[in-house]
């Protein structure tokens, strides 16, 4: 196994502000996360360390795909926030470099890998919600299972699959398929054919406020979050549903890659986005929900609420890693 590095000594002089650099190298960071938050993330970065950060900003799935083609020749250092089920197929294949803070104590277990192989900074929960203004929570969907049901024709969307959102939301859609031993059944692929039947595929140009708004879809899945965004964008009241059987969240999780010639100031970088500081600061200015209990502590109270609000779903996220791509290849041959 690969020797777990740790942030101590000189890495840590690069918080400082003492440590020189004879040519200016960037820390090259792969992430999905929203674009327009990015330059503000990378300003409270830089306003604590000497770290010259360059994002670059792709698809979840593209992350990982990119990562991999990049396997013999790694174009990057750092992977900020990719989701649970991408950063557990990078570990399998061998791309990452283990690593330790000094500022993990008190981070739960569910939200560090036993290897040391990444850590989660924020978590989301992947939503079922509805047009509030259209339909009652009595007509709504109660379970994920329920939109492969005819009525649910035409009436909500799900994007691309490489987008990290739609593969966490079939990430939460897979194990209630699948039987006792892992295994996709065929009554599990009748229903993924029936989902797919009835679902809208987001494509450019569409706006998904828009169609929920007018009432072309009623039921939106997404992150939660971005239920919120569409909502406010469009004008429309939304709900959540608590669903039957739970709502998957995902977190966001960083990795180091293995073979970055800029270690020190990777683990620079991921000593403050892992700070119990950043991630309030995350909170209170972006509204995402963080992980470390003294963070969501201090954090506004919709977001201590919203940590609150939904039954998670429990996901093997390790099984997920295994199947995923041959799962979603079935999906993009048969169904798409």
């Amino acid at each position: 196994m690969t020797a777990i590095v740790k942030f101590t000594g000189l890495a840590a002089l690069c918080l400082t502000g003492l440590a020189t650099h004879a040519i200016a190298k960037p820390l090259i960071v792969y992430t999905p996360q929203a674009v327009d938050r990015l330059p503000e993330i990378e300003a409270f970065v830089e306003d604590r360390t000497d770290i010259d950060v360059e994002f670059v900003n792709m698809g979840g799935g593209a992350v990982y795909d990119r990562v991999l083609a990049e396997r013999n020749n790694p174009q990057a250092d750092v992977i900020f926030g990719l989701i649970d089920f991408l950063t557990a197929g990078l570990k399998l294949e061998g791309v990452l470099q283990p690593y330790e803070l000094e500022n993990l104590e008190g981070l739960p277990a569910i939200y560090r890998d036993p290897d040391g192989y990444f850590y989660g900074y924020r978590q989301t929960p992947i939503t079922l919600s509805y047009n509030a203004d259209l339909l009652s929570a009595e007509d709504a969907p109660k379970a994920w299972e329920d939109l492969a049901d005819p009525e649910w024709n035409g009436k909500f969307m799900i994007g691309a699959l490489t987008w990290q959102t739609t593969r966490a939301i079939l990430a939460g859609l897979f194990p209630r398929q699948i039987d006792s031993d892992g295994q996709m059944t065929d009554e599990g692929w009748d229903w993924f054919n029936k989902f797919y039947g009835n679902a809208v595929i987001y494509e450019d140009g569409m706006n998904r406020a828009e169609l929920m708004a007018s009432g072309e879809n009623v039921v939106s899945l997404n992150h939660y979050q971005g239920v919120q965004s569409d909502a406010a964008n469009g004008g429309y009241d939304y709900a959540y549903v608590n669903t039957v059987g739970g709502t998957p969240i995902v977190v966001e999780r960083n990795a180091i890659l293995a073979g970055t010639d800029n270690l020190e100031d990777a683990l620079a970088f991921l000593e403050v986005v892992q700070s119990v500081e950043f991630q309030v600061w995350n909170a209170e200015t972006f509204g995402v929900i963080p992980v470390h209990p003294d963070a969501i502590a201090q954090s506004p109270a919709e977001i201590r609420a919203a940590a609150e609000m939904f039954t998670t779903q429990a996901i093997d996220w390790d099984l997920m890693a295994e199947n995923l791509d041959g799962w979603l290849e079935r999906i993009q041959l048969d169904m798409l």
